[in-house]
């Protein structure tokens, strides 16, 4: 696989899945473009098709009852959706790796951590056991986990969730990918251990030059993590730019509400009042006509519940569904 400015594309993707007769658009019509050595984070509230997007892109939506109706994924000038499963499957694991939101149920608890990743660089490098088990002595220290030998025969129910996470880390790192896909990676673990997480994340992008997809419904996180930012709804992006420009200057309404809804410490947060999104999320099996953030929006007008929007450029690296940029 060469080398490309644009290491994933993905141009109209449509996932969509069929629940009791009726069709559940999970992720409908969507752009996304990660360059080489970059973060693009994926942010929006639960059940908005995040991870649904992460699964399409290595092959992982169940079928039935899920199944990608339209699109293409372009990872480093290969169209992943025209490639038979056994390709797709030398892919996974090894360009593409994935880490997982919560790593007791992603570990099997029947295995040592070190078999356990042993086997992923077995698989795809065909390594003996003894430079195997080597290669994962390196990733754990790697990924900064003590007595990196000795912890090689652990289970997962004796290491901490914040160990565990790093030796999921250390997986997902083992055969050198060129993509991350870290789906919450830091959800189920406390504070410190997810600031930690986040450095040796970041740590690890600029040592092994792999670029990331983020995601997550923390914009926080999402500051400290990525370059780029796609902002979803309801299996749509609304809005798409670069982190300051995002957080600086959003102009989607759900953007700037979300960034409203976050509490600011210090000063610039004394006197400064919350505020809630009005209204509920639109049920996939029932999308409204028009603009799908139309019942919540601030900015509503009489053409929103009616004409769909579409993606408008605002600048190089900033585009917004919203008719008021029509």
């Amino acid at each position: 696989m060469g080398e490309r400015e644009h290491l994933l594309e993905i141009r109209n993707l449509r996932t969509h899945f069929c629940v009791r007769g009726h069709v559940a658009k999970a992720v409908d019509d969507v752009d996304l473009t990660i360059e080489a050595g970059q973060t693009l984070g994926l942010v929006g509230e639960s059940g908005c098709g995040k991870s649904v997007t992460a699964h399409s892109i290595i092959g992982l939506v169940p079928q039935p009852p899920g199944k990608i109706v339209g699109g293409r994924i372009i990872f480093d000038g290969t169209d992943l959706l025209e490639l038979p499963e056994a390709r797709m499957r030398k892919i996974r694991g090894h360009w593409i790796s994935m880490i997982f939101q919560e790593p007791m149920t992603s570990l099997n608890p029947v295995y040592s951590v070190g078999d356990q990743v042993a086997e992923v660089i077995r698989l795809h490098e065909g390594l003996s056991h003894r430079e195997a088990w080597g290669r994962v002595i390196e990733m754990f220290q790697l990924v900064g986990i003590p007595a990196a030998e000795k912890r090689l025969n652990d289970y997962p129910h004796q290491m901490s969730g914040g160990m565990r996470q790093r030796v999921m880390i250390a997986m997902a790192l083992a055969c050198h990918p060129k993509l991350m896909i870290a789906d919450e990676p830091t959800t189920a673990l406390d504070v410190t251990i997810q600031a930690q997480i986040l450095e040796l994340m970041n740590k690890l992008k600029e040592e092994t030059g792999a670029s990331i997809l983020f995601i997550t419904h923390n914009l926080g996180v999402i500051a400290e993590m990525a370059q780029k930012v796609a902002v979803m709804y309801a299996g749509k992006v609304m809005e798409y730019a670069d982190v300051k420009t995002l957080f600086g200057e959003p102009r989607h309404p759900y953007t700037a509400a979300l960034l409203h809804s976050i509490p600011v410490l210090g000063r610039g947060g004394r006197g400064r009042r919350l505020s809630a999104i009005s209204g509920v999320v639109p049920s996939l099996l029932n999308l409204p006509a028009g603009c799908l953030f139309s019942d919540r929006c601030p900015d509503v007008f009489s053409d929103c519940p009616r004409i769909e929007p579409q993606m408008y450029e605002l600048g190089p690296i900033h585009t917004v569904r919203c008719l008021k940029y029509a």
